[in-house]
């Protein structure tokens, strides 16, 4: 039987139904999305409500000298991910408090979650042109532009969302986790039962794949994605997406990566 956690495969190919990749381990799949956030007492008049900015060639050229023979192209759009007007990881570990997708449809013109997911990868230029969805896009950024909404970071456990998985794991009584990074060139295993919330935090943010030693739960996330995948069995994700500020839904059988677009 193959083991996914020993042959390095913790996320599915998006050919493949994500229940059906971890079928030899979990039974279960539930996709966790990424919250939304406000920061407690924000003063501002204005706020960037997503870390993802748009910049110019030069301005690529200026921060990273290795595109200096990169030609000009008048369809290229680029994108950074390194806003410095987004909220700060302190400003989200010690201000931050989640705002759940479920609040974002109540209070828009978006019906579905898969339209806050085409939205929000619309903002960052993942999606090809055929599924670019630019009226939702809009949608979604004048409601949190308007309320001060922060939008998720993609592609990695949000801070807020790892402060739920440390409350989890602590919880369940899980004290040691292994880490790794997409390639797994960067694996560590952490003691956790002595780091604080925030240090805990700060320790593993950038990481695609979490897990306790014991393999009993997965955490893991792909590039883009504004949504994380929990994995384990049926009666322990009940309990603890109950427990936990967990938003999202279970797999079926034919769940797949690009759940938002079918």
């Amino acid at each position: 039987m193959v083991d996914i956690f020993d042959t390095n495969n913790l996320y599915p190919d998006y050919d493949s139904p994500l229940k059906q990749h971890f079928n030899n381990v979990f039974d279960t799949v539930f996709i966790s999305f990424s919250p939304f956030f406000k920061i407690m007492g924000n003063n501002k008049e204005q706020i960037e409500v997503s870390s993802t900015k748009i910049i110019s060639l030069e301005e690529l050229q200026e921060e990273d000298h290795i595109f200096q023979n990169l030609k000009p192209n008048n369809k290229r759009v680029i994108y950074t991910n390194d806003n410095p007007n987004y909220a700060s990881d302190n400003e989200i570990i010690e201000k931050g408090f989640p705002v759940r997708w479920q609040y974002i449809l109540e209070n828009t013109d978006l019906n579905t979650s898969s339209e806050i997911s085409q939205a929000l990868r619309t903002s960052i230029g993942a999606l090809k042109k055929e599924y670019e969805t630019l009226q939702l896009k809009e949608i979604l950024e004048h409601f949190t532009i308007e309320n001060k909404i922060y939008h998720p970071i993609e592609g990695r456990i949000t801070l807020l969302s790892l402060i739920e998985i440390y409350k989890c794991l602590t919880y369940l009584q899980k004290t040691e986790i292994t880490m790794s990074d997409e390639f797994f060139q960067d694996v560590e295993t952490i003691e956790i039962s002595t780091l604080s919330i925030s240090e805990f935090v700060l320790r593993v943010r950038g990481y695609m794949y979490l897990y306790p030693t014991d393999r009993s739960l997965l955490f893991t996330i792909e590039w883009d994605s504004f949504f994380f995948l929990m994995c384990g069995d049926r009666k322990s994700l009940d309990h603890i997406t109950f427990k936990f500020d967990f938003e999202g839904f279970y797999t079926d059988e034919n769940t797949m990566h690009s759940w938002d677009l079918l």
